[in-house]
């Protein structure tokens, strides 16, 4: 009796894949296909010498990807390597490596990158158990969040990602989520140039909705470093005393975040106005309080004879007549003359922005943050600042000869995006100007007739 066909184990008899049940090859294509593309052939290489190995992708996914790429010391991994192999509680083994065991939470797809020391305590581990998603696509975006926040702007900036469900999409956007890590790393820097630009910094008891809106505020201030770029602008008009008030030009950055929180108004928000060039704003004060901001322009079709385009006191209230006299009796006495009226150059914006956010970027790169990280929001594309150029940013001690962990060009979608914010041209404004360049050229043909 041929026992190969009695036990349905002939030529006919259907393959384990067949009946629903995963050869060893298939199950090991499986677990390797878990992991992203570029660490699959470490982990191939490591799980080829010890079944028990293998099995970490189905029960320990953390475990074997911080064995694969070189987590901790020599020392370490071999012994969590030999504790893994001799049938030890895989607790142990993670102890060994100091390992936190809530990463056994979270599937395979979720380690795209080389993984930090971690935080282990126990507020920590409550916070990661109670808010690991359910979908691994999910899981994966929270916990490259949560690295990347812990990275650069500490434990307590990754906790409050944590507790912030809104933080996944579709609430926040990875460039919205960048731009939040770059608020928050500028709450905690106060030399940074940006830390000066801060409504409100980032703090763990603020709300995401706030943290939103902070957000949103910080970056129309960062606007105006490009706006203001290149040379110091002609004023137009000299400071001045007017029936006891006085009249003072806004002239930098900090002038106008300065008088915008006095004030409680939008300057802090008009960089699109300024790099036009044919806006001053100036500020009225008594005994050195602000009192009421004047927006002072010129008309395309007369360039020497500028207009008050608004005077507005507190809270863009009415201002009292008495500021009205002075501001009108102060325009009237200057001179007629041409005034200039170049805008900002978008080699000047470019050139700010990357003096403005080099700092970061060297934090950043110190981190060991990955290339996509900063690309989403800085850029693939801007040349570092020499240390020869004006402004240059000076590099931390120790650095200098230190090998970029990312490429040399980092802040291009940034400068581009905020040069063009900072160059946009206001259509209606556009529009009320080519109406005027049409009624003068109408005005001069009847006058020639």
């Amino acid at each position: 009796m041929d026992m190969r066909r009695e036990s349905g184990m002939g030529p006919g008899a259907p393959r384990l894949g067949e009946l629903g049940v995963e050869t060893v090859a298939e199950r090991r294509l499986r677990r390797l296909n878990a992991f992203p593309q570029p660490y699959r052939k470490y982990i191939a290489g490591l799980t080829s010498c010890a079944p028990a190995v293998e099995d970490l992708a189905d029960s320990f996914p953390g475990l074997l990807f911080a064995l694969a790429t070189g987590f901790g010391n020599v020392r370490r991994r071999q012994a969590a390597f030999e504790s893994i192999v001799s049938g030890q509680p895989l607790k142990h083994a993670a102890g060994l490596l100091e390992l936190p065991l809530w990463l056994r939470r979270l599937p395979a797809q979720a380690f795209a990158q080389p993984l930090p020391l971690l935080p282990q305590d126990d507020e920590f581990t409550a916070a990661v158990i109670n808010r690991v998603p359910e979908t691994a696509r999910e899981a994966s975006i929270w916990f490259e969040r949560m690295v990347i926040g812990y990275r650069l702007a500490g434990r307590d900036f990754a906790l409050w990602t944590l507790r912030e469900p809104r933080l996944l999409p579709p609430h926040t956007s990875d460039e919205d989520l960048q731009w939040m890590l770059a608020w928050a790393w500028t709450s905690l820097n106060p030399a940074f140039d940006g830390h000066e630009l801060l409504r409100c910094p980032w703090s763990p008891a603020i709300g995401w909705k706030r943290a939103r809106d902070e957000v949103a505020i910080w970056r129309k201030r960062i606007d105006l470093v490009g706006a203001l770029a290149g040379p110091p602008r002609d004023a137009w008009f000299a400071d001045t005393v007017m029936f006891g008030l006085e009249i003072v030009a806004l002239r930098t950055v900090k002038d106008y975040v300065a008088e915008s929180a006095a004030m409680e108004n939008c300057l802090d928000q008009y960089a699109a106005h300024l790099a036009y060039g044919r806006v001053r704003i100036f500020s009225v004060r008594k005994d050195g309080r602000s009192v009421a901001d004047v927006e002072v322009t010129l008309k395309a079709d007369d360039l020497s004879n500028p207009s008050i385009s608004q005077i507005r006191g507190p809270r863009n209230r009415r201002a009292p007549p008495a500021v009205w006299q002075a501001v009108h009796a102060w325009l009237g006495a200057q001179p007629f003359r041409a005034l200039d009226t170049s805008p900002t150059s978008a080699q000047a914006t470019r050139d700010a922005f990357r003096r403005f956010w080099q700092p970061y970027v060297e934090a950043a790169e110190a981190a060991g943050l990955p290339p996509h990280v900063l690309a989403r929001v800085l850029g693939k594309d801007t040349r570092r600042v020499k240390s020869g150029e004006a402004g240059a940013a000076v590099m931390p001690a120790g650095q200098a000869n230190r090998p970029a962990l990312l490429p040399n060009r980092i802040v291009q979608a940034v400068v581009r995006q905020q040069a063009a914010a900072a160059n946009e041209r206001d259509p209606a404004l556009e529009r009320a100007e080519l109406a005027l360049e049409l009624m003068a050229a109408r005005r001069a043909r009847f006058a020639g007739r």
